[in-house]
């Protein structure tokens, strides 16, 4: 009976060893009959080529009628505000990099519509006040790891702030539905990792601490001369500046003040203090925060240099950024 099972056994193993060798030389055959058959290759071209097409017309049919479809959806969405940042007493500098990381959680909640290919074209608008919030956002980023947390005992950047820098510095307008927005996740990721190591190394010797916050009236100084220069490289940027696109000018400056006031918002907790020491909270810092915003309110459903629009969102954004160099100068040498 067992040697039944063996000689079964093995009949079975040759005749599969065998239909597995007349597949092989099937497989063989064909590729080099595939090589060398240009009929072959003319129908392997018009399917590709058949391919190619309908996938030019439906980026086209999206471009043209898919996207118009979706941008009201995006253009007609109450944009969401914080009405006033959330204060946290336990430990410095929460207060103000959360100012930041909510601001954040809120404009990927809202819908990026900087890497939305189609949509941007449509709402170019909303498009526009969203690169300006992210512009002014990479600066803030920016001032947390190289002036406002960088601990100068142990000589470094903090690991999560400088993860935070490069996701936020990514390209924005990449043609992908989500790959900013993923990257934007990381940068909230890495904002919450930095609050995490603040909280955890409060009561360790400064040597020690993966994470510090410096209410320091110097360092705050350059953060505010960095947030600045941003705001007036967007008020200095005429190029190309005509009646079809000063629209475009107008909501990228309005996006960095919005960005700028809260932030502001949370710096005012944490170096409340500090300011009054040198005489500029009330003198100068106040007025800033109040015209921010003031301006902010400015947002005329169509933007019309006939009536000003332009003009006055700029002028009042170069009176912001000539009080932010008072207080600066204040800060740094009052």
């Amino acid at each position: 009976m067992i040697k039944k099972i063996k000689k079964r056994f093995f009949d079975i193993k040759d005749y599969i060893e065998e239909k597995l060798s007349d597949l092989q030389d099937n497989i063989i055959v064909d590729s080099v009959l595939f090589i060398f058959s240009p009929k072959r290759w003319y129908i392997f071209g018009e399917r590709s080529f058949m391919l190619i097409v309908v996938a030019l017309i439906g980026f086209v049919l999206w471009i043209c009628i898919g996207s118009l479809i979706v941008a009201p959806f995006y253009s007609l969405t109450a944009s969401k505000t914080l009405d006033k940042v959330t204060i946290h007493d336990s430990q410095p500098g929460i207060t103000t990099v959360n100012s930041l990381k909510d601001r954040l959680v809120l404009l990927v909640d809202e819908g990026l519509i900087t890497n939305f290919v189609g949509v941007r074209f449509w709402i170019d608008n909303r498009k526009e006040e969203q690169i300006g919030e992210i512009e002014m956002y990479r600066v803030q980023t920016n001032v947390l790891e190289n002036n406002l947390a960088r601990n100068r005992g142990s000589g470094g950047a903090n690991k999560c702030l400088e993860r935070a820098r490069a996701d936020i510095y990514a390209d924005l307008a990449l043609p992908m539905f989500t790959s900013y927005t993923t990257r934007m996740k990381g940068t909230i990721s890495g904002l919450d990792c930095y609050v995490k190591q603040l909280n955890e190394d409060q009561n360790k010797d400064m040597i020690s601490k993966r994470a510090v916050f410096i209410v320091n009236s110097d360092n705050l100084a350059e953060a505010l001369n960095k947030m600045k220069q941003q705001l007036q490289t967007n008020l200095k940027n005429s190029e190309n500046l005509s009646f079809f696109n000063q629209d475009n000018k107008f909501f990228r400056i309005r996006g960095n003040l919005i960005a700028l006031s809260y932030f502001l918002k949370g710096i005012e907790h944490d170096f409340k203090e500090k300011m009054a020491d040198k005489s500029s909270y009330d003198e100068n810092f106040i007025p800033i925060l109040q015209l921010l915003e003031e301006v902010i309110e400015i947002k005329p459903f169509i933007i019309w240099q006939g009536v000003g629009h332009l003009s006055k969102i700029t002028s009042k954004s170069n009176e912001i950024a000539m009080k932010l160099q008072e207080l600066r100068d204040k800060l740094k040498d009052g």
